[in-house]
């Protein structure tokens, strides 16, 4: 079956549908099914039973916060089940697979991919497990090593980094760490200044220091090759072995440098933050990041008889930005003594954390307009005024959210949506979050819209 004719298929409301759930163990995988499926002799697992004891209410959210919640996977247990209580679940894969009935088995798709939290009721005739989203891998710090004696962990250095600390490995010769990772160039600086004489290692990282630095602060500029969101994102999903869903983002050179213990999930938030973008794994455990952006083009057009009894509500707003200052190309080590023979400029930028970037636009009729302020990881001041000018027309005018039950086929956060009846009347709007049980014949999905 090709791509084209499963999404025909998933557009059908009507059309019956199987929910398949394995669900690992310790000792082995379990087979379940909404109804009763064996594949076929010719499927790459032949005759696989799937027993079907699964309930069909299984709902799946996915928003654009990150926020990606699965329902309870929940048996019914005519007494087969008694055995399963005793095993080893939790943190072992579900996998859940939606198709017709009659089809193949290799004809499934794979629908999403969570983590067992463990049986949470088990009682007489019900058996439930809670399936938890992949995403708390991404909380487990990044291993980088230690510095000597009790240094703490050696610092992670992604990008372009302006003036970090360096921490001494060894003496005679005097060998200092700048990165955990290799790097393309490196630039110590004694109080500020750059004519310092050094050796590089640039693959380990470091530097050895031609003579002594007299009581002077010694810091460093650092050049490593993941400087750019994509090429960041890409390097945390490749540390935690996540598959990379889809990336939209700018080519700016960033800059991202950490000295204490750091997560996955840190990294991708503080990447995101400063530039009005957003991550999440979606329901098959793939990493999406994107820039949030003003409603295109509809590609899917909502009437009247889609909405269920007129179920739009207005749910927040935002009010317009009147001015937005980001913050840019951090100090990570603030000098208080800087040599003599440095520059006037940089004296000044080297004595204070942030350069930073304001713009402001004239918004009538709304008292209550923000006046906004975000550190980003940007480092090119052509980038941070490009970035500072997308984000205030994104908010020129007032936004706002509205959640709404509906009849649509499948659809995804990230698209563009035009509801033709009051009170969007063919608005276009983006789609922020989706929430639907994917076994629900003619059932309804709960969506929220930004426009």
């Amino acid at each position: 079956m090709t791509t084209a004719e499963y999404d025909l298929w998933l557009s059908d409301l009507d059309a019956p549908r199987v929910l398949l759930a394995e669900l690992d163990h310790s000792g082995g995988t379990q087979y379940v099914a909404t109804a009763p499926f064996i594949s076929k002799p010719t499927d790459s697992d032949p005759n696989r039973i799937y027993d079907d004891c699964l309930d069909a209410a299984i709902d799946i959210s996915t928003r654009i916060d990150g926020l990606i919640g699965f329902g309870e996977v929940a048996m019914v247990d005519d007494g087969s089940l008694t055995d399963w209580i005793p095993l080893r679940w939790q943190g072992h894969p579900i996998r859940l697979y939606l198709g017709g009935p009659d089809w193949p088995r290799d004809d499934f798709r794979l629908l999403a991919q969570g983590v067992n939290g463990g049986i949470i009721t088990a009682r007489q005739g019900e058996l439930r497990f809670a399936m938890n989203d992949q995403s708390a891998r991404l909380d487990e710090p990044i291993d980088t090593g230690q510095l000597p004696n009790d240094g703490g962990p050696v610092p992670l250095a992604l990008g372009s980094i302006y003036n970090a600390p360096a921490y001494l490995l060894q003496p005679d010769p005097y060998e200092w760490k700048a990165s955990f990772l290799p790097v393309t160039s490196l630039r110590p600086k004694s109080n500020g200044n750059a004519s310092v004489s050094y050796t590089a290692n640039l693959q380990n990282g470091s530097f050895v220091l031609g003579a002594g630095l007299d009581n002077a602060t010694l810091t460093v500029d650092i050049e490593e090759q993941t400087n750019t969101p994509a090429r960041v994102a890409q390097w945390v999903a490749m540390q935690y072995g996540i598959t990379v869903g889809q990336i939209e983002m700018p080519g700016y050179r960033v800059g991202l440098y950490y000295n204490s213990e750091v997560s996955g999930r840190q990294i991708l938030d503080d990447l995101c933050d400063g530039m009005g973008a957003y991550w999440f794994l979606d329901a098959t455990g793939r990493l999406i990041v994107r820039q949030h952006k003003a409603p295109g083009s509809a590609t899917l057009t909502m009437v009247g008889d889609d909405i269920v009894d007129a179920a739009i509500q207005l749910s927040s707003t935002e009010q317009p930005w009147q001015s937005l200052t980001l913050r840019w190309r951090r100090n990570y080590q603030t000098l208080s003594n800087v040599a003599g023979v440095v520059s006037a400029d940089e004296r000044a930028r080297l004595t204070r954390e942030w350069s930073e970037h304001k713009a402001s636009q004239s918004v009538s009729g709304y008292p209550l307009v923000e006046k906004v302020s975000r550190d980003t990881c940007i480092q090119r001041q052509s980038d941070i005024v490009t970035e500072t000018n997308r984000l205030l027309g994104l908010h020129s005018v007032r936004r706002d959210t509205y959640s709404i039950e509906a009849f649509t086929p499948p659809v995804d956060v990230g698209m563009t949506l035009a509801i033709d009846m009051p009170p969007l009347n063919a608005r276009a709007c983006r789609l922020i979050a989706v929430s639907r049980s994917p076994t629900r014949r003619g059932g309804s999905t709960n969506l929220e819209v930004w426009l």
